[in-house]
């Protein structure tokens, strides 16, 4: 059965970023990372809320799969129900952006600061590159905080064979936080001329208006505005199992939306 929805208070906006999995010339694909954005003007806090790709769930007039196929099936709709029906939490806006797309926006914003691990730095350096199986010669990343381009934060947020889907939802907050880090260095004009190139680059159901509107809210709060980072499903809420030759992730829905709801409610 559906859970109970979460109801956002005034001055609370969810926006779902999704990032594809799809290379040139492809259709929609399944959603590679998908991070609820909540901003609490109240609070002042920003709480970053990944959703792993494998959990097994009911996907709303279709049928019960990981909930990465939701975006591929019906898009922001088909997911944003999903999310819903599953975990009680409801998106007022999408975001949705591919590898290239990614690469491109931290390449306009000129890089971003990462700390890595010398694992990372030297993954990263060996095979790290999101598009070839070759080695990454001419970078040389180590450990401690490095200044990443489009293909190394692209190549750095996608590692998963160091540790688990759990390290690698970490590491798309970390580029994340470090990109909130960089707007807190810009000003208006600045901003302005940001949303301006990147609008090309996403897809999104915000009119340019709309988004211009959000920075210039979010802006003088950022400053001084508290980030969170969680990961769903919580620690002690799931379990692996194997449904019908597939490796996936079961998990206690009631508990997960009673964390989202002290985490991202009222």
């Amino acid at each position: 059965e559906p859970v109970d929805v979460i109801v956002s208070g005034e001055g609370i906006v969810n926006i779902l970023l999704v990032g594809q999995d799809r290379r040139e010339g492809q259709g929609r694909q399944r959603s590679d990372a998908m991070i609820l954005c909540t901003i609490n003007k109240n609070t002042k806090t920003i709480t970053l809320t990944s959703f792993l790709r494998d959990m097994y769930v009911t996907i709303p007039n279709y049928y019960r799969s990981r909930i990465n196929a939701a975006y591929q099936l019906g898009g922001f709709k088909t997911l944003n129900s999903t999310l819903e029906y599953n975990f009680g939490v409801s998106a007022d806006h999408c975001v949705e952006v591919d590898f290239s797309g990614f690469r491109d926006i931290i390449n306009v914003l000129g890089g971003v600061d990462v700390e890595l691990t010398k694992a990372e730095a030297d993954y990263l350096n060996k095979k790290g590159n999101w598009d070839t199986d070759q080695g990454n010669f001419d970078w040389h990343l180590v450990a401690g905080v490095n200044h990443l381009d489009g293909d190394q934060a692209l190549a750095y947020s996608r590692i998963r064979a160091l540790d688990s889907d759990w390290g690698r939802t970490n590491r798309q907050r970390v580029v994340l936080n470090a990109l909130m880090q960089k707007a807190k260095t810009m000003d208006l004009t600045q901003i302005n001329d940001f949303i301006n190139q990147v609008i090309p680059m996403i897809a999104t159901d915000m009119t340019p208006s709309e988004i211009t509107g959000y920075a210039l809210e979010l802006l003088p709060m950022l400053s001084g505005a508290t980030i969170k980072s969680q990961s769903i499903p919580a620690d002690g809420t799931w379990q692996y199992a194997t449904i019908n030759g597939a490796s996936v992730i079961t998990v206690n829905f009631e508990k997960n939306q009673q964390v989202l709801r002290e985490t991202i409610g009222e």
